[in-house]
């Protein structure tokens, strides 16, 4: 049985369009925050909750594709190969939860298991990243193996992980444009990892939304492009600071808002 499909008039795809634009430039600019901010905007228009994470993985695929292809002299290859390591596991491990939680709700398929509890979670997570933990010594670049798991166990059942995993990013003696591209680097692999099992678990149509998608991926690429245009002028404390603190607003958000 196939996942209901939504039809959305042409003011509500005009406005997702804008929204795609929008949040992929804010994205370029900060490399992160757009992907939160459009899933919100995905919610309101669309009633079913696991369609919205759905199709927001779709776009978010192609946004950060987009993002890493532009900043590709920026990638560290071995930070995303471990990423890549760690995500391929963690996706193992969520197929074995998303059985298992199957099983526990006795539901036909997974877009009936609700787990909205992890959005606060995440929250705290971020904000003791920031600003609790002891941080005296510099982390291993090996760190990103467990990164990449944890975006890979997460990234389906909460759709935007780049609120998550940006401390990690934040921590690294990395410039400005290698936290965009090593992150967006990442996040391409989450999204790639996750469409797969939204198709077999959740029944899950991308060819009935090809008429919405395609416009969207559209609107992101433009907008990663203006994006970068508007980062060249920005310092590069300035960038940390305004990523510090777009970090802390997603945490209080996800905190507070549940």
């Amino acid at each position: 049985m196939m996942m209901k499909v939504h039809f959305m008039d042409n003011n509500e795809i005009i406005l997702l369009i804008l929204s795609a634009f929008l949040t992929s430039s804010i994205s370029a600019v900060l490399g992160m925050g757009g992907g939160i901010i459009l899933l919100g905007i995905m919610a309101l228009i669309i009633p079913e909750g696991y369609k919205v994470i759905a199709l927001h993985g779709m776009v978010q695929l192609f946004s950060n594709t987009t993002r890493a292809y532009i900043f590709k002299k920026h990638i560290k290859k071995t930070l995303v190969t471990q990423f890549f390591i760690g995500a391929l596991i963690g996706v193992l491990i969520s197929v074995c939860i998303i059985l298992i939680l199957i099983t526990y709700f006795d539901v036909n398929n997974a877009s009936q298991i609700k787990i909205e509890f992890l959005k606060p979670m995440i929250g705290i997570f971020i904000v003791w990243n920031l600003f609790l933990k002891n941080s005296k010594k510099e982390k291993n670049i090996n760190t990103f193996i467990p990164v990449g798991l944890i975006a890979g166990v997460s990234s389906i059942f909460i759709g935007a992980v780049g609120p998550l995993i940006a401390p990690f990013f934040l921590s690294k003696n990395l410039n400005k444009e290698n936290i965009i591209a090593n992150k967006a680097a990442s996040q391409m692999i989450t999204h790639f990892t996750k469409i797969p099992l939204f198709i077999y678990f959740f029944n899950m149509s991308y060819s009935t939304e090809f008429k919405t998608i395609l416009p969207l991926i559209f609107a992101v690429y433009i907008g990663t492009n203006f994006g970068k245009k508007i980062l060249t002028f920005i310092p590069e404390l300035l960038f940390k600071k305004i990523f510090k603190i777009t970090l802390l607003i997603i945490a209080m958000r996800l905190i507070l808002i549940y």
